[in-house]
């Protein structure tokens, strides 16, 4: 017995000093441990190890010790960076959104770059999640977002699928939600931002609700006649005024078979979070009164320590009285009856005129990789609002020119006017053959817009025939220094020679996307013809090569062949600078039969000192032998030259290169 009371004893000195007694054998601990957050740290964490990604974001909302020692393993476990870093960047990670919004740390996000997932449940959970995380923060300097992955579900998957077992979401809800997302995010002040995909998900959105409205269930709200057109002139996103109400509030619960259920997250007119799975029937009082027992019932679990303590435990997040102004969630000591009372007392009285005042605009790039953006009204409306509000500001603005512009597009884009406007880039999807982009609307689009000093033609299909691109007798383009384009459009903008006084580099694009695309390299030399009246003026000349097409070695060797004397490229007296660029296609360093006409090509230009290869494949980053069988070729063929540059390499000194350093 006494050997007993001893180990007893000794066991007990063990429990942080809890006294035990011995009854019949039995250790019986008087003082047990109160709270799972007394165990130390390194027990938790093996704890925490057995949760899956949702267990472990409710756990992470009960109080702020769990909340500091969840979520940093949550992003570590998952390779994401914590928002303490400032930023989110996440590719098709789950869970991902709702465990950063949940951490304490989200406020200070100013970067986000996020690509969301297929499927209608998990990107209507992860469009909510993400616009409560941009609400909650202050500033948003770089925003961007890619719908690729529910572009590529919704026209290779979702048609196979059994409709009937896909949640129901109709475009006009969707285009509420992800306008409500975009609107949130620019109007936080951010000086970039990128938004790219979306167009074939909306498509499937669209021909579902015609099939739907063809078996005689109305697929949502039906629109007249004339917000079918125009879009919804009603409604302002810019200028102060705009409320954003989620449109899947109130709806119950949609029959899915998906494993990932839609959270919905709260509308401006909610005052207290809701739970997941949870109905917005309820009354706001009754929502409070729920989250005082919750409080209650966490502080029973997780009963807070004395100031003094390291750790001390405050039910946050999903029971933390929300302000519906600013979407951001009061403090967990505040009394919720005091946040009521404070709106209420912050209510404008009657017969009182309200004066809202919009968000300042700081947007300086805007890039746009969809064609909805100006196709669809509802999005084109918003566009049109958009561009308008940040016109002052914008200086370089990047478009998708769809492959067959509708009247809306054309409309919208020919009468584009931003006055702070200096960098334009107009491109088209790999995916399509060509883009039918009138030359009536570049016409009208680059008249618009005179602060234009950098013009870039991606992939933008040329004319079969030349003379059908209008011609104006307006002078266009008066500040433009930098112009990248096919050689049609470069012949076209620069016929008249007192056109763009200030040009300085210009380069020709020689192909498309298209594999078995026809290239006409006389464009080319009829480019650099047009070209020669500005000789004097112009610094760099470049190259794109977008394909390999087999007439690019006759075209080299006729410029071979043409000699000093009476080819075209030995009157370029003042470029100094010269570029190609093989877009990781065109094989030139490794193709030795290439890489002489290519070395042969540039010694034509007579004072050209430094040459860039860019983009070059074959030119790997952790290898140097494709470096002297090029140093060999320009040595020989263009001794004009002074140094050369391969890719992301530094520039190699001809002169020096090989030979041994000086001591």
């Amino acid at each position: 017995m006494n050997l007993a009371k001893s180990n007893s004893t000794a066991l007990g000195s063990d429990l942080n000093g809890s006294k035990t007694e011995s009854m019949n054998g039995a250790l019986i601990v008087s003082n047990p441990l109160q709270s799972l957050t007394d165990l130390p740290d390194e027990l938790l964490l093996k704890a925490i190890d057995e949760l899956d990604e949702a267990d472990l974001c409710a756990l992470g909302s009960t109080c702020k010790a769990f909340n500091n020692l969840v979520f940093p393993f949550f992003f570590a476990k998952h390779k994401i960076h914590s928002p303490l870093e400032g930023y989110i960047s996440c590719v098709h990670a789950e869970h991902t959104l709702r465990a950063i919004r949940c951490s304490l740390s989200a406020k200070n996000i100013n970067a986000i770059q996020y690509y969301f997932n297929n499927g209608i449940n998990r990107l209507v959970e992860e469009v909510e999640e993400l616009h409560a995380i941009v609400r909650l923060t202050d500033v948003v300097t770089d925003f961007r977002t890619d719908l690729s992955a529910a572009d590529h579900w919704g026209s290779r998957e979702a048609p196979l699928l059994d409709q009937a077992l896909i949640s129901r979401l109709t475009e006009e809800e969707w285009t509420k939600l992800y306008l409500g997302l975009l609107t949130a995010a620019l109007t936080r002040g951010p000086e970039r931002a990128e938004l790219s995909g979306g167009d074939w998900f909306l498509g499937y959105l669209q021909d579902r609700d015609e099939y739907t409205a063809e078996l005689g269930t109305p697929p949502g709200p039906v629109l007249s006649f004339m917000e079918r057109v125009l879009g919804h002139k009603t409604t302002r996103y810019f200028d102060g005024s705009f409320r954003y109400k989620n449109p899947l509030t109130g709806q119950p619960k949609r029959s899915s078979q998906a494993t990932n259920p839609i959270v919905q997250l709260p509308s401006a007119e909610d005052t207290v979070p809701r739970a997941e799975g949870s109905s917005d029937s309820r009354p706001a009082t009754q929502g409070v009164e729920e989250g005082k027992r919750h409080t209650r019932l966490l502080g029973w679990i997780f009963p807070a320590k004395n100031k003094n303590s390291g750790r001390v435990q405050t039910a946050i997040s999903s029971f933390a009285a929300y302000d519906s102004n600013n979407f951001k969630a009061s403090s967990p000591d505040s009394n919720p009856t005091q946040v009521k009372n404070h709106a209420a007392s912050s209510q404008p009285k009657a017969f009182t005129t309200i004066r809202t005042r919009g968000p300042t605009p700081k947007l300086q790039s805007l890039t746009l990789h969809a064609d909805m953006f100006f196709a669809v009204p509802s999005f084109q409306n918003w566009t049109t609002q958009l561009l308008s509000w940040c016109a002052s500001t914008l200086t370089h603005l990047e478009l998708q020119f769809p492959e067959q512009p509708n009247e809306i597009w054309c409309k919208t884009f020919s009468e584009l006017n931003l006055p702070s406007l200096i960098d334009f880039k107009g491109t088209c999807s790999p995916f399509i053959l060509e883009s039918k982009v009138q030359g009536s609307d570049l016409l009208s689009f680059l008249t618009r817009n005179p602060s234009i000093q950098k013009l870039t033609f991606h992939r933008l299909q040329a004319p079969a025939n030349p003379s059908a691109l209008p011609n104006s007798r307006r002078s266009i383009l008066p500040n433009l220094m930098q112009v990248s384009a096919h050689p049609v459009y470069i012949s076209w903008i620069l016929h008249d020679k007192k056109r763009c006084p200030k040009l300085k580099e210009v380069t020709l694009l020689t192909g498309y996307s298209n594999v078995d695309s026809h290239f006409e390299y006389d464009d080319m030399d009829r480019a650099l013809r047009d070209l020669l009246p500005r000789l004097h003026k112009l610094d760099v000349i470049g190259f794109q090569l977008d394909n390999d097409h087999r007439e690019l070695n006759f075209w080299l060797q006729s410029h071979v062949n043409a000699g000093p004397n009476v080819g075209v490229l030995s009157r370029f007296i003042a470029t100094r600078c010269l570029r190609i660029n093989s877009r990781w296609y065109v094989n030139v360093i490794n193709d030795q039969n290439r890489l002489k006409l290519a070395a042969q090509f540039v010694g034509l230009f007579p004072n050209v000192d430094d040459l860039e290869f860019i983009d070059h494949p074959g030119a790997l980053h952790d290898t140097t032998k494709h470096i002297p069988p090029v140093i060999e070729a320009l040595r020989l063929y263009s001794p004009q030259l002074k140094r050369v540059k391969i890719n992301d390499k530094p520039p190699i000194d001809i002169a020096d290169f090989g030979r041994p350093e000086k001591e």
